[in-house]
């Protein structure tokens, strides 16, 4: 498995931003309400992060050589589980990033003040995730092998 290039996750990011936000202002433009963003829904991106994290330090010790509870098999399941979150938290900066960019034109009104903060929480949670699973992919990489054989 190849590590997940920044190139890719600001790609993915994009994109979605891009199809958000269009498909946001055209809802809006036809009179359609936003789509309600919960208060807590950067909570949820948050304690991903913390449980990445943790499981994260858990494999990190595997590949140190030092003990741990880990074994080889949950090691390669949170290795793609961290994969996986860095593209999900991408597409979650994106959207969230629309639904901000939506919000903001009209932010005087307190609906849509309170609409683009929970949006902007949850755009910094989702970036959050990102980098922990950036962090825990570096961890979950195996040592280079000492005996010069290709593999």
């Amino acid at each position: 498995m190849q590590s997940t290039s920044r190139q890719t996750l600001l790609l993915t990011a994009a994109v979605a931003l891009g199809v958000s936000y269009a498909g946001l202002s055209v809802l809006e433009s036809r009179g359609g309400a936003l789509l309600p963003v919960p208060g807590l829904s950067w909570a949820g991106l948050a304690v991903l992060a913390v449980i990445l994290l943790l499981l994260g330090r858990s494999v990190r010790r595997l590949t140190e050589g030092k003990p741990t509870r880990m074994d080889l098999l949950r090691a390669a399941r949170v290795a793609m589980l961290a994969k996986a979150s860095s593209l999900c938290g991408a597409a979650f900066t994106g959207y969230f990033a629309a639904q901000v960019l939506i919000a903001w034109t009209n932010i005087s009104a307190p609906a849509l003040r309170d609409h683009a903060l929970s949006a902007g929480a949850a755009v910094l949670a989702s970036l959050g995730l990102v980098a922990v699973a950036l962090v825990v992919e570096h961890w979950c990489r195996l040592p280079p092998e000492d005996d010069g054989e290709p593999a």
